[in-house]
């Protein structure tokens, strides 16, 4: 089976940001238990979440590319609220309808922003033998600024979103980027409301490091059942 965040070169080791947040905020469960979904499935847990807003977001892209062309996302509301009433499954049927949530909540926080959608780039922050992958799902410049957005419904709170948004910011640092932290944005489709970084980029350092060092502990030792 594929495997999403694997081993790279010497004793590297590639997780996802969302594997990292997960791994600090979430509790009551062994380290192995919070690690296996993302080193065993598929294509792995955090490239299931990476596509979980793919319709959106490609809605999005779109109506920015068509100057904000509200006909764009009328069309990807009805054609998801008509997938998520005939689908069979009952997580097809939640998975359109958080797309639905996704774009009403950026429509009314963003939608008349005048947003020029950047391509995504691959950025990565190294702690110690763990390579955190850190993608933005909307990398957008307006204004000479750029912007990059995370969309999502956080699974442990405030913490988790700051801990995403925090390594997106080291990420860019570590390539030089010059982005404002106020521009690195979570947008919480549970809530329609969006978060935005704050605080030293140093705070977590410690915090990170220990983890790193459980991750690099515990990862070769996971087995898939």
């Amino acid at each position: 089976m594929g495997q999403e965040n694997e081993k790279v070169g010497g004793d590297n080791i590639r997780v996802s940001v969302t594997c990292l947040a997960d791994f600090i905020t979430k509790s009551g469960r062994s380290a192995e238990s919070r690690l296996r979904p993302f080193k065993f499935s598929n294509r792995g847990e955090g490239f299931a979440r990476s596509i979980y807003y793919q319709t959106a977001l490609k809605a999005i892209r779109a109506y920015h590319s068509q100057e904000n062309d509200p006909a764009i996302l009328e069309q990807a509301l009805a054609e998801l609220r008509t997938l998520a009433d005939t689908a069979e499954k009952n997580r097809d049927r939640t998975r359109y309808e958080h797309n639905v949530d996704a774009i009403i909540a950026y429509r009314k926080l963003y939608g008349k922003r005048k947003f020029k959608i950047l391509p995504n780039r691959r950025l990565e922050y190294r702690i110690g033998s763990i390579v955190v992958k850190a993608q933005p799902d909307l990398w957008a410049e307006e204004d000479r600024a750029q912007v990059l957005l995370k969309i999502g419904i956080p699974r442990h709170g405030t913490s988790y979103i700051d801990i995403v948004l925090t390594v997106l910011r080291k990420a860019a640092a570590s390539r030089r980027l010059r982005i404002r932290a106020k521009n690195f944005v979570y947008l919480n489709v549970s809530s329609g409301r969006e978060m935005i970084s704050s605080g030293a980029l140093t705070r977590f350092n410690r915090t990170f490091r220990e983890a790193a060092r459980d991750i690099a502990s515990v990862w070769p030792k996971i087995t898939e059942s």
